[in-house]
């Protein structure tokens, strides 16, 4: 996915280190190969519905921060839509995988979404879209490279082949010019602050990598 100006070029740029890691980690290379031990999928499965249950949140929170109805409409689909994917994820991938449900945040998505809500809630909306972005631009991206290297029969296929689609992909499209609108109307130091938690954000996807490859 690419970017949509010289802002959000800048902000992809700040995170390439990041970004190589993620797409290098072993948690990836494992997935990728079908020889990820089970248990570190099912960590990585259990504590994604319960990410994704406070990312909708913190996305009806920007919605309400946002000074554009279209932006507005926009980010409740978004709030809306992770609402139903963590349905699905609940009612059939942990079935499909038999992996069993958290009942609690593993500390890594503690963190995590609680930097979210914190931004949606404290930030202006400038920051707090920015914050928010990667987990639709570099999910996205890592999910391309996923599904793209994945060897056949791959034991978590039917997870990868979630990663497709052209509606996700036209949803981060949609944020990355949002952001890149915003940063237009933004003095040096917002735009610095906007940085930052772009890639504290980023972190927090290698982090939790980090933390399910070790279960």
């Amino acid at each position: 996915m690419k970017a949509e100006g010289k802002f959000t070029e800048s902000l992809w740029s700040s995170v390439q280190t990041i970004y190589l890691d993620l797409i290098n980690h072993p948690f990836v290379n494992q997935l990728v190969k079908g020889t990820l031990p089970l248990q570190c999928f099912a960590h990585y499965l259990s504590q994604d519905v319960l990410y994704i249950r406070d990312d909708s949140k913190a996305l009806e929170n920007l919605s309400k921060k946002a000074t554009e109805p279209t932006e507005q409409d926009f980010f409740m689909t978004l709030a809306n839509d992770g609402i139903a994917i963590e349905q699905e994820l609940h009612n059939h991938y942990l079935k499909i995988f038999n992996v069993i449900e958290a009942k609690t945040k593993s500390p890594t998505i503690e963190g995590y979404t609680r930097f979210l809500i914190e931004h949606s809630e404290k930030s202006t909306y400038h920051i707090a879209a920015a914050a928010l972005l990667p987990c639709f631009w570099v999910y996205n991206s890592v999910g391309k490279h996923i599904f793209t290297h994945a060897v056949e029969n791959n034991a978590y296929q039917k997870w990868i082949e979630t990663y497709q689609g052209g509606e996700y992909e036209n949803y981060t499209k949609k944020f990355i010019q949002i952001v890149e609108r915003l940063a237009d109307n933004s003095n040096n130091n917002e735009k610095k602050l906007m940085q930052e938690a772009f890639v504290q954000a980023t972190m927090f996807e290698l982090n939790f990598f980090e933390e399910s490859i070790s279960k």
